[in-house]
């Protein structure tokens, strides 16, 4: 299941990742307790950043769809849960930086 993701967000995730961290990069950078008061702004500039993706490649793209639905997956599932694996991904990495600048 999570490959299938996998190969799905493969396909976007330099644009969706790019976005997150311009976002961050604009917002000043912050680490630590300063982080939450851009995370939901984060969160809704991931959202349409993959709103974009997704209008893109359903008026571009829309038969590469159908590998993924001859395996049975909806393509507004396989959005959800790259979405979430887009998140995981990027407040992972967010954190890493964070812990890698307090230890060293």
């Amino acid at each position: 299941m999570v490959s299938i993701v996998w190969l799905f967000y493969r396909k976007f995730w330099i644009f969706t990742q790019m976005a997150g961290w311009g976002g961050w990069l604009m917002g000043g950078m912050p680490l630590g307790e300063d982080i939450w008061d851009l995370v939901g702004a984060l969160f809704w500039l991931k959202l349409a950043s993959f709103g974009f993706v997704w209008y893109f490649m359903n008026t571009f793209s829309r038969e590469q769809y159908m590998f993924f639905q001859n395996l049975g997956y909806t393509i507004n599932g396989l959005f959800i849960k790259a979405f979430g694996l887009d998140l995981v991904i990027f407040f992972g990495l967010i954190s890493l930086v964070q812990w890698s600048i307090t230890v060293f």
